[in-house]
């Protein structure tokens, strides 16, 4: 099976969904920079406030633990997939087939598949449950629990997307014959390629 990328060889509709799934994704990855950048505020702030004025932002902890930090990581996640910077074991990759490869990633994107829909289906039945019994923090700041929730069901629901357009992708690659979509890089292969 050959490694080349045809861009219009894809299976019918894959070109579609996947532009559509990056569009939904960098419209993520752009609220996940905000985050970021208002994470390194409020800590900058924090830590000047509590050091030069004795005063620190009492509901700094809060905001980073319960919305900062997660939206990073949620935002970023189905992004971080498309970029194949997941951590990854693909010692195995170096000494088999492109076509055993496109085996391994279909079959990986498969079964991951399902398993991030049910984490979709559950995190998105609690943050309606809690937008339906208007519960709140606990933190003193007293707002709504579903806003903190509601970055699951959104980064979990993007990975599975992602996931299974490159599954997709994977199986009709394999069904083809030749590389209709790209293989992750082998680590410590990305200098030979540049």
């Amino acid at each position: 099976m050959e490694g080349t990328v045809s861009a219009m060889a894809g299976p019918i509709g894959y070109n579609a969904m996947r532009r559509v799934i990056d569009a939904i994704d960098a419209v993520l990855m752009s609220i996940g920079c905000l985050m970021l950048f208002a994470l390194m505020f409020v800590v900058v702030a924090d830590v000047a406030l509590r050091y030069l004025f004795n005063a620190p932002l009492q509901w700094s902890y809060q905001v980073i633990s319960s919305y900062l930090m997660p939206g990073l990581f949620f935002m970023a996640v189905s992004h971080t997939l498309k970029s194949n910077a997941h951590v990854a074991v693909d010692i195995l990759h170096n000494y088999v087939s492109a076509r055993t490869r496109y085996v391994f990633e279909a079959v990986c994107s498969v079964l991951a598949t399902p398993v991030f829909a049910l984490c979709t289906v559950i995190s998105a039945q609690n943050t309606l449950a809690d937008f339906r019994t208007a519960a709140e923090s606990t933190s003193g700041l007293a707002v709504p629990t579903w806003t903190v929730s509601l970055m699951l069901p959104l980064g979990f629901g993007m990975l599975t997307l992602r996931l299974a357009v490159n599954a997709l992708g994977y199986i009709a690659s394999l069904v083809a014959g030749r590389g209709l979509v790209p293989l992750p890089q082998i680590s410590g292969t990305e200098e030979l390629t540049e």
